[in-house]
Formats: structure tokens, sequence, C-alpha cells
């Protein structure tokens, strides 16, 4: 591989950039840098491009009687859902449902809820396969509940959980809001994801060609949430805070993009990510897939390591420029295992051993082609 090269296969993580969103981003911090909330010419300018962009995000997303709140990403997205609905609607009751697969932004935001503020959750496990069932929800359901929040794509395995079913059955109950994390899954599908049973919705910019630091929760007019910051009321009261035009504007840029080719995308991630299952499957004794296709989105393969140590591995393929991840990156540094691996009912070896390869449509199956051959080469070399 040449030197000044290398394939980035993280893209769960992080994706690059896109140029155009990059254009928008410069051209509206350079011309544009009026307060939106000042009542002058140039801040009335920039609250009319605001609100624009606001309706541009629903239109965009083929949503009626929805809103959408801008957020610094999906972490402060998820915890304005999670907290800002249960605080806001406790007398309705104060029990929560989500699974033991979630995104850290959500398991740490529902644990803060029981350990600090005196709700209680239900965990609900998946099966074998990684997926959350309605049946395993509808089981959790209690009738002082008043909050579910399952994620729509799993960020280390890409398994796919039937939100469109769950929040069907969810609309008997009218106390309990469904959230879910949109994430892994937002600009990641032949269609547009269908959320029109789900009350709230969290999705980010950086992980479909957009700029870190921007994200929103898209939520249904009628969903009342306590705010997370007091002060000028901005995005509606819920999110106050100086409006970040640039970044607002930037992130419908972003969407576009996400939207514009993903049904080629997701056909080419297809082919990606069966090249990669072919060769795993062909090697049994070296490695265990944890990702099944078809059930998991094809942007996300994890697998393990059957004899070597996973995070050795992901040294010397980063060693060799080929950059995967072991664990999520939000918790890398904390965890030794991966939980999301472990509940689906996988030993600790496996757990601890976990590989995973996130795909972007900058990839090509030369990319698909390389890791596989230097992979094979680092499992024979190293002892």
């Amino acid at each position: 591989m040449p030197d000044n090269r290398f394939i980035y296969l993280d893209n769960a993580a992080s994706t690059t950039n896109d140029e155009s969103v990059l254009d928008v981003f410069v051209d509206s911090t350079r011309n544009y840098f009026a307060n939106p909330s000042s009542i002058h010419a140039e801040g009335q300018k920039g609250a009319d491009m605001l609100q624009k962009a606001h309706r541009d995000l629903i239109k965009a997303m083929g949503l009626d009687g929805f809103e959408a709140i801008l957020t610094s990403g999906a972490t402060e997205a998820n915890n304005l859902a999670i907290k800002g609905y249960c605080l806001k609607n406790r007398r309705r009751g104060n029990h929560i449902v989500t699974s033991a697969i979630e995104h850290p932004s959500v398991l740490e935001t529902v644990k803060q809820m029981c350990e600090e503020l005196g709700f209680e959750a239900t965990y609900v496990l998946p099966n074998k396969d990684g997926i959350v069932t309605l049946e395993s929800v509808q089981k959790a359901i209690r009738k002082d509940t008043i909050l579910v929040s399952i994620m729509h794509v799993n960020n280390e395995t890409g398994t796919v959980n039937p939100i469109q079913e769950i929040g069907k059955y969810l609309r008997q109950f009218p106390k309990i809001a469904f959230h879910v994390d949109g994430v892994q899954a937002f600009g990641k599908f032949r269609k547009k994801a269908d959320i029109s049973d789900v009350d709230m919705f969290s999705i980010t910019g950086h992980k479909i060609h957009g700029l870190m630091g921007c994200g929103a929760l898209i939520k249904r007019k009628n969903i009342g949430l306590m705010p997370l910051f007091s002060g000028g009321g901005q995005e509606g009261g819920y999110r106050s805070g100086t409006n970040d035009l640039a970044h607002a504007k930037a992130f419908i840029k972003t969407v576009d993009v996400a939207f514009k080719n993903r049904v080629q995308n997701f056909d080419n991630m297809m082919i990606l990510a069966n090249k990669l299952v072919s060769y795993l499957l062909e090697h049994k004794d070296l490695y265990e897939v944890n990702s099944v296709l078809p059930i998991v989105n094809p942007y996300i393969i994890n697998f393990s390591t059957l004899t070597k140590k996973a995070s050795v591995v992901v040294e010397a393929l980063s060693n060799e420029g080929i950059m995967v991840s072991s664990v999520s990156a939000c918790h890398s540094s904390k965890e030794k295992e991966s939980y999301v691996v472990r509940a689906m009912g996988k030993s600790e070896q496996i757990a601890r051993n976990t590989i995973r390869v996130s795909f972007d449509s900058e990839n090509t199956l030369e990319d698909v082609e390389i890791f596989i051959e230097t992979l094979d080469n680092i499992i024979k070399k190293i002892r």
C-alpha cells in the first residue's frame, strides 16, 4: 500500500466531511455571523435562515406533525429525549424500558435517571442474533411505564431492530413515548426510515459526512419535554443557547447528501459486506461472525478473532494503514469487552476479541480485498 494512503474502515465512529457541507459551513460562518436572536436586520436574516433549516429537515424526512430541535449531536439529543420526557411526565409513571445493547449515551442516561432521580428501568436482552424483538418489549411494559427507548441499528453489530413493529404496538399506550436512537440508521437504508410511529428520533451529522458538533432530536409536536438548559429559550424553548446558524445550515446539507445516493450506496455496501462475511465464514477456525446478513445493516460488520487478541490485531492493522475498531469508540477506553456481543449470549472470550469493520460510500471492493489479505497475513504472523 502506498505510504500516503490509508484504508479507513471505522465509519461507524465518524466519517469524512463532504466538501459541499464544508462549503456551506464556511460560507455561513463568513457571511452570516450575526446572532439570530438579535432584532436588527442581520439578526433577523439569520433567524429566517434558521427557521428554514428546521422546515427543510422535517421536509427532507417526509414527516408531518413533527418538529426538529437542533443539538450538538446525538448524545445531547438522547439525553434531551430521555431526561426531558421523563422529568416532564413523571406524574404519569416512573418506569423506563430500554435494551441492554443501547449506545452509552442512552444507557448512562437511564442509569442516572434511576440512581439519582428515582426512576426504575427494565433492560431488554436481544436474541442470539442481536435483535431486540417486539415480544421482549411487550413483556417489559408495566402500568407505570412512560418511555421506551430502543435503537434502530446497533452501533457495534449493525443489527436492525423492528422499530416500526414496536412503534405500532406502543400506540395503544398513550402515556408511553417511544424514543429511537437513529444514528447508525439515518441515511443508510435504500428507503427513508419509517418513523411515523416513533415519537422521538435522534440523529447526528458526523456519521453521514457532516461536521462533528451538530445533530437533532426529531419529535412529535405534541410531545412535551423539560429542557436540559435554561436561558434565552432558543429552539422552541427546548434548548437555550445562542443558535449556531453555520452548523444548522451545514447539517441540512449533510442530510441532503446522505439521502441523495442512499440506494446506490446501500447496494454497494451489500457487496462489500458480503465479500468480507464470505471470507470470515470460510475461516470458522479463526473467526466468529457476530453480524448475520441480511438481518444487519451492511454498513457494519462485527466479528471475533478466535486464536488472537483482537486488540493486537487492530493495532497491527493500524500499523499497516488500515483503520478498524475493536469496540465502539464511545467506550473503547473503558471497556475490555463488547457488552453488546456479551448480551447476545456469547462467551467472554468472544466478547473480548471483537473487531468492527464499518463501511462508507468512499470504500471500494479493493479496500475490502486489501483488508482481507492484510488480516490473513497478520493472523498467520502473530504468535
